[in-house]
């Protein structure tokens, strides 16, 4: 009996925080998205993709007014369409992409206008590219095998968040993501780098009270 009254306490402090500090809810948008790639061996350059994501959002209130800590939880369709050694082709990667942001909002918990910074976690879930000389749909390979493998796994870096709110339930948010680390796998590329860049904008939908 006891276990089950402090079960039944836990439960609605939980649920009463959450009412009070926690708001959650959908997003759904398109990006443009690309890298910054640099190779000795040739002069690579190229054009945004325009792609989507989809996804849910948390956001958590701290004890100041205008403090809060976000996170996001995205599938992410990014595109690329690089010229790499004068042969153009168009590359498409699938990635969940986790930001986490510190978030100041303008006006306290009232607030229309809010940013945040934080870190970004992306997980590469699949991909192909296609050369523009053969039009053959090639299959993109994660991981560290430089031998087998295009692509590292995991991205890091860097997001940066504005989000506007037009009710109580919708807002827009506007997002930059840029990567920290090269996530081409060492191999035939050993001299070469690439970060991700990516721009996006999602309307939300709040579906907390």
């Amino acid at each position: 009996m006891k276990h089950f009254l402090i079960l039944i306490t836990c439960f609605i402090f939980i649920e009463n925080l959450k009412a009070q500090n926690l708001q959650y809810g959908a997003e759904l948008g398109i990006n443009l998205s690309g890298a910054t790639v640099k190779d000795p061996g040739g002069d690579p350059h190229g054009t945004p993709g325009v792609g989507f994501q989809l996804g849910g959002f948390g956001e958590y209130a701290l004890t100041s007014p205008h403090l809060a800590v976000g996170a996001r939880v995205l599938f992410s369709y990014e595109g690329y369409k690089p010229v790499i050694y004068d042969t153009k082709a168009s590359v498409h990667v699938s990635f969940i992409k986790i930001p986490i942001n510190l978030i100041y909002k303008s006006g306290g918990k009232n607030g229309k206008l809010s940013i945040g910074v934080g870190p970004y976690f992306a997980f590469g879930v699949g991909g192909h590219y296609t050369s523009d000389n053969t039009n053959e749909k090639i299959k993109i390979h994660f991981g560290s095998n430089p031998d087998e493998d295009d692509l590292k796994r995991v991205d890091i870096g860097v997001d940066l968040m504005a989000c506007y709110k037009l009710n109580d339930k919708i807002c827009v948010r506007a997002s930059f993501d840029l990567g920290a680390i090269n996530y081409l796998t060492p191999g035939s590329t050993a001299d070469a780098s690439a970060h991700c860049l990516s721009f996006g904008i999602t309307g939300c939908y709040s579906l907390s009270k």
